[in-house]
């Protein structure tokens, strides 16, 4: 039986507040450092109150496209902030506001900055204000949260916005990130929030927005995702300053993206998709490559590759108490995540209260990363690269020897070749395909001859010979049956059956 690499110790669950009002409604909690080490967690509280307020107007119901008994108009609805030293042991109230959302949302996006402002990100196009616009979200308190400065519109007024993460970096940059949607309601062409577009790729975009200045002024919004359908997400600052943004498993396409730093720009890589396990919604970083995350309403996840891979944290109980989470690594693997106990549940139903969780991730097991890769045999007599390969893998600069590494290739128009990326690897391996694995020599190489394709004058194929072609895969231990090393994998290689030079390519390098 495998040792479990990471092992969570020292569990314990806090219940940081309840509504004296029960059942209570205390939801949608953000948590966010000060400037000089304490803690904030902000949250909505909405509490019923005699003779009720008035429900939302027949219009405004219609177009938020809530299910019965969502309508939060009816009641006193306050937005909350409670503060703690670093021990995290009590809570104290800071302030609370009243606030005009209709489904409790607009609570998950706020700072504290360096000079003891607070900043806070609402979800304007959830508010029953007819004065507020959807692009007005942003405001600003410089006196402890007595009083609110709303800031001129963030965005352009053709969207509606849903800010759910706001993370400061070490040197104090302070990352947004913001769903955007189209506008919806009365006057424009999404009469209703439940409207989608089926002539668009996707209707809501995440994107990111940088402040280098504490949150005085703000990048244009930076799409992210690759164009997901994504309305939540969380990154982490790795150990050069890049950001990697986690995709997690409530949506279509779970993984991860890079994002490459230069000074003050961002500039977006691919998006990987997971290669194993559930991608959590909240993430820290506790080393180098080690991730934690919690998946609503309590259960968490790990990972050694930097989000690549992904498995339950032993150690830790699942409970309903961290609903919608948001987690912070405080240093020295201790991590805390805080959300609130139930769902997304109506008002009057469950009674909900505030919590944290915390607890200290001990690394029992350290996976390292081995480099993988691939050469093309040359034959300089004939001028033309060989169906010969040599795969080499090594681990800090030296080679493995003994070690199997697996190849898959497919010759193009047969089953399991794929031009476009349409089919996942699995399906295709499934579908056709020829697999040889292979054992690593005292140097770390491994050949693998191919030359049974070399002869093409007896194929009928589609198109001209010089054409055909077959796409490569290339990976070492990716079921992670060795422990000791991450899992490896080579980009997808496509190689022309035919690989001669061109008579005047050969003749240039021979005078090079």
């Amino acid at each position: 039986m495998k040792e479990d690499a990471m092992v969570a110790t020292g569990f314990a669950s806090q219940r940081a507040y309840q509504s004296p009002q029960r059942p209570g409604y205390t939801s949608w909690v953000t948590l966010f450092p000060g400037e000089h080490g304490q803690w904030y967690l902000g949250f909505l509280e909405v509490t019923r109150v005699d003779p009720p307020l008035p429900p939302a107007d027949r219009q405004r119901w219609y177009e938020m496209s809530l299910p019965v008994g969502y309508d939060m108009s009816p009641y006193r609805r306050e937005a909350v902030l409670l503060t703690s030293d670093s021990t995290m042991a009590s809570w104290t109230e800071v302030w609370r506001q009243p606030c005009r959302f209709h489904e409790g949302a607009g609570t998950f996006a706020q700072a504290r900055t360096q000079d003891g402002r607070f900043l806070w990100f609402r979800w304007s196009c959830y508010s029953d204000d007819p004065e507020l616009a959807p692009n007005q979200i942003l405001y600003e308190s410089q006196d402890q949260g007595r009083s609110w400065v709303r800031q001129p519109p963030f965005h352009h007024p053709r969207f509606a916005s849903y800010p759910h993460r706001l993370r400061a970096l070490a040197d104090g940059t302070l990352v947004l990130c913001l769903p955007l949607a189209p506008r919806w309601g009365q006057g424009t062409e999404y009469p209703v929030r439940a409207a989608t577009r089926l002539d668009v790729v996707n209707d809501m975009q995440m994107t990111l927005c940088f402040s280098h200045d504490q949150g005085r002024t703000w990048s244009p919004p930076l799409p992210v995702l690759a164009g997901q359908n994504v309305s939540e997400t969380d990154f982490v600052e790795l150990a050069d300053g890049d950001l990697l943004l986690l995709n997690n498993s409530i949506f279509a396409c779970p993984g991860r993206q890079r994002l490459y730093r230069e000074g003050q720009r961002f500039t977006p890589g691919p998006l990987e998709k997971v290669h194993s396990g559930t991608v959590p919604e909240t993430v820290c970083r506790i080393d180098d490559e080690v991730l934690v995350g919690c998946m609503r309403p309590g259960a968490y996840y790990a990972s050694d590759d930097l989000g690549l891979n992904w498995q339950p944290l032993t150690g830790l109980p699942t409970t309903m108490e961290v609903y919608q989470p948001w987690m912070h690594h405080l240093g020295n693997g201790r991590v805390v995540c805080a959300g609130h106990y139930g769902a997304d549940d109506p008002m009057g139903g469950r009674d909900q209260f505030i919590s944290i969780h915390s607890f200290a991730v001990e690394l029992r097991r350290r996976s390292r990363r081995p480099r993988l890769w691939i050469e093309r045999d040359f034959d300089a007599n004939q001028r033309r690269y060989l169906n010969r390969y040599r795969i080499c893998l090594s681990l800090a600069g030296q080679p493995l020897a003994a070690e199997e590494v697996q190849a898959w290739y497919v010759e193009r128009e047969h089953p399991g070749y794929d031009a476009f990326g349409r089919t996942p690897l699995p399906e295709r391996m499934a579908a056709g395909g020829t697999e040889v694995r292979l054992r690593t020599d005292p140097d770390g190489v491994a050949v693998l001859d191919l030359s049974h394709l070399d002869d093409l004058r007896h194929r009928t194929l589609p198109y001209e010979p010089i054409h055909h072609s077959y796409q490569l895969i290339v990976r070492f231990n990716v079921d992670r049956d060795n422990p000791a090393y991450l899992p490896a994998q080579l980009p997808q290689l496509e190689f022309y059956v035919d690989g001669s030079l061109q008579p005047d390519a050969a003749a240039a390098a021979d005078r090079a």
